[in-house]
């Protein structure tokens, strides 16, 4: 009698909804702890040293995109300046010449950067993952046990889905569309600049899909809804959506979720959660945003000067640089939406 008593009274005593969750998240990457404070007491603290250690990697990373759009130019000048002295040289021929150079210039950097872009994303997916098992054990805790294994399908799914689909489909897209553009570049038929305007179009219109219907589910969720300080939301999102291309419009509108869950996150695990994946999202975005500024400013000097054709192939690689950015800043907003859903119904 009493073993059934004290089961009885346990089970009561767990059934009872708890009110404050104390849990720790899960320890950072190697490359994400280096951006990281070592203690902060709350969200705007740790973000700005994010963001100051952010900053700092953006002069050797603007300094490496020069060298290499330098050279691009180079090679672009010294085809305007060819053509200019001697005119007898066939202009397809240097034309030819041009891409060439500038498709051996810009080929390895950018490999570098799509690799780059891919790992961020697996890196993004494997400690979503586990920030998302630990915030759904959270909020389970604190009395949302039924609606943390619904949120956590939905998350989940999103999360390994958008991932497959980066490695799957975007990244040989990407790849394809450089193809295209250096080849259209070479020899000038307008069937080649359709199928390359096409495939980047088809690039834009998923990405951008995708947060639609991501951010429709969220919204069913009350997450990215309400009204955040109007100031502090405005700033937010005009600084997103000027800094990323393709999908900046969009990820602008989550601005307010993290501002509205800022105070849900308090000094605990989910702080030092968010925090993490946006010191992961951090390094490869300077990096990637670099190279797609100085391939912009290197496209509209080289035009301006007469670089011809090998100028405009650095304007498509930026485009090619702009939905890499797009990726990982896609992965990483679903990353962060999701976890502020949990951390809301953890502090509800």
């Amino acid at each position: 009698m009493r073993r059934v008593l004290f089961f009885v009274f346990l089970v009561i005593l767990l059934s009872l909804p708890v009110g404050a969750v104390e849990f720790s998240a899960p320890a950072p990457p190697t490359e994400a702890a280096k951006l990281l404070p070592k203690e902060a007491d709350s969200f705007g603290e740790g973000l700005w040293n994010v963001v100051s250690a952010g900053l700092k990697l953006v002069s050797p990373s603007m300094s490496e995109a020069a060298q290499c759009c330098l050279r691009v130019l180079g090679a672009a000048l010294l085809i305007a300046l060819v053509r200019q002295m001697a005119p007898s040289v066939p202009g397809q021929a240097l034309e030819l010449a041009g891409v060439a150079a500038g498709a051996a210039l810009l080929l390895e950097p950018s490999a570098s950067l799509i690799t780059l872009g891919a790992e961020s994303v697996e890196e993004l997916q494997t400690y979503g993952t586990l920030l998302l098992g630990v915030l759904t054990g959270a909020m389970a805790a604190a009395g949302g046990v039924s609606g943390s294994a619904a949120l956590y399908v939905g998350t989940a799914f999103f999360n390994a889905l958008l991932t497959a689909a980066v490695t799957a489909v975007f990244l040989p897209m990407l790849w394809m569309l450089l193809a295209l553009s250096i080849a259209h570049a070479a020899v000038g038929e307008s069937i080649l600049e359709k199928l390359r305007d096409l495939l980047k179009w088809l690039m834009e219109w998923s990405l951008k899909l995708s947060l639609y219907l991501f951010t429709g589910y969220m919204a069913i969720t009350g997450v990215v809804s309400g009204t955040a300080d109007a100031a502090a939301g405005k700033a937010a999102r005009i600084a997103i959506s000027g800094a990323v291309p393709v999908v900046g419009g969009i990820l602008s509108d989550a601005a307010d979720a993290v501002l509205l869950s800022a105070a849900a996150m308090g000094s605990g695990g989910g702080m030092w959660g968010i925090l993490t994946v946006l010191a992961l999202f951090a390094a490869p975005a300077v990096k990637i945003g670099c190279q797609y500024l100085m391939l912009r400013l290197t496209a509209a000097v080289g035009e301006s000067l007469g670089g011809g054709r090998c100028a405009a192939l650095a304007g498509d690689f930026a485009g090619a640089m702009g939905l890499l950015l797009a990726l990982v800043s896609t992965q990483t907003a679903v990353l962060l939406v999701s976890s502020l859903c949990f951390l809301r119904g953890v502090a509800a």
